[in-house]
């Protein structure tokens, strides 16, 4: 679909001012996440009000009685039944709970009439926005400009959910590279792929550096057409080794095989997080939350509780304050105990499916790609509450109506 349809879509007279407005801003939200928190949540705050005020969320809520939405409500209705049994005693419970909000914007994306406007649109406006803060820290770079924590993070948000950006931007860059034809086009994507792989490994997210990695062949098995193990194979090889071209990722390494050697030479209560090391923060992170899922195994400690429980079974006072077991799946178990964890497959099982049939859309390898990286990331943070993570999540998941409606 060409630039002229969306044109033709906000021109057309059997689309009224609401839906276009609804649309504009849902595509003003998309691009603007990869420029910061506050820019995003103005449009989709934007968006919400026309979704709300303008009748479209009572005209289109035969959308929500689909069997897809059920682990999205009741990944909104956990945070709120946790705050009842929660251990938490600061306050940090109803801040976990209150970013349930997100999934509101899924459901406003949801209810865009698709038939009239270009899913595809929104995609590529999240894909400029990314470009456009791709070149915003190249300059900071290259005018020296210091950011916090001397990160080159352009105009986005934390490291740990740019850098998960810049993955989905590289996977999806790959998907329209494959699907273009025009030399030219083909040469703007590979320039637009390779600024995103640059800012990546410019950053320091040792987390999404593994998570690229252990994407590579999904990337290299969907992108080839023939010879797709032998091709694949070679990037696999290729990739980590441009990789280590950058002195950041070099850092990391370096980091990653001192952290290694102090666990093969420390005492087991270190090495494996039975007592707190700075060298294997993780480890007593995920060890804690183990021994707290023990505990409560059914529904958890509530929202919020970990921090609390970490704090109750450690007797040594000098520890670092732990919010989460930065591990999405664990903080799903640790706050919600089994029942939680299930509601989590269910909710990865479905979106997932969705985006593996719907793999020759756009939107549909979209939402894919943005389950996968929140999945391999979220081994090592906990994504699921990241406000800039869960937004695009929430988002995608809301593209699932058009799914039918376009193919790409």
């Amino acid at each position: 679909m060409k630039w002229s349809a969306l044109k033709q879509g906000l021109t057309d007279p059997k689309t009224n001012s609401c839906e276009k407005a609804l649309f504009a801003f849902v595509a003003l939200t998309f691009f603007c996440l990869p420029l910061g928190t506050a820019p995003s949540s103005i449009a989709a705050g934007l968006a919400a009000a026309v979704w709300l005020f303008s009748g479209i969320a009572l005209k289109r809520r035969a959308i929500y009685l689909s069997s897809y939405w059920w682990p999205v409500f009741f990944m909104i209705l956990l945070p709120w039944v946790g705050l009842l049994y929660s251990l938490d005693n600061t306050g940090i419970s109803m801040d976990y709970a209150r970013k349930s909000y997100y999934w509101l914007f899924g459901l406003t994306a949801a209810a865009i009439s698709y038939r009239h406007f270009s899913v595809t649109r929104l995609i590529q406006a999240f894909m400029l926005g990314l470009g456009i803060n791709v070149l915003a820290a190249i300059a900071q770079m290259a005018f020296h400009l210091q950011g916090k924590h001397n990160w080159h993070l352009g105009m986005g948000p934390d490291y740990s959910t740019l850098s998960a950006y810049l993955i989905v931007g590289i996977m999806m860059g790959l998907y329209f590279l494959r699907k273009q034809r025009g030399n030219g086009g083909k040469m703007a994507l590979a320039g637009l792929i390779g600024l995103y792989f640059f800012h990546l490994v410019a950053l320091q997210s040792r987390a999404s550096h593994v998570a690229f990695v252990l994407l590579v062949p999904i990337m290299g098995y969907t992108f080839f057409e023939t010879k797709k193990v032998l091709k694949t194979t070679a990037v696999c090889v290729l990739i980590p080794a441009l990789m280590l071209i950058s002195p950041v990722v070099r850092e990391r390494v370096e980091l990653s095989v001192n952290q290694l050697s102090h666990h093969l030479s420390a005492d087991d209560a270190s090495a494996w997080g039975k007592k707190y090391s700075v060298h294997q923060d993780r480890f007593y992170m995920w060890n804690g939350a183990l021994h707290i899922i023990q505990e409560h195994p059914w529904i958890g400690v509530g929202t919020g509780g970990y921090m609390n429980a970490m704090k109750a079974q450690e007797s040594d006072g000098n520890v670092p304050t732990m919010a989460h077991p930065h591990n999405n799946f664990l903080y799903m178990t640790v706050s919600y105990g089994l029942i939680g964890l299930g509601v989590f497959l269910w909710f990865l099982a479905v979106t997932l499916s969705n985006g593996w049939r719907y793999r020759h859309t756009a939107q549909g390898y979209m939402l894919f790609s943005v389950i996968l990286v929140m999945m391999t990331t979220g081994l090592f943070n906990s994504q699921i509450i990241d406000v800039g993570t869960a937004f695009l999540i929430s988002l995608t998941v809301g593209m699932k109506p058009s799914f039918e409606n376009e193919r790409y």
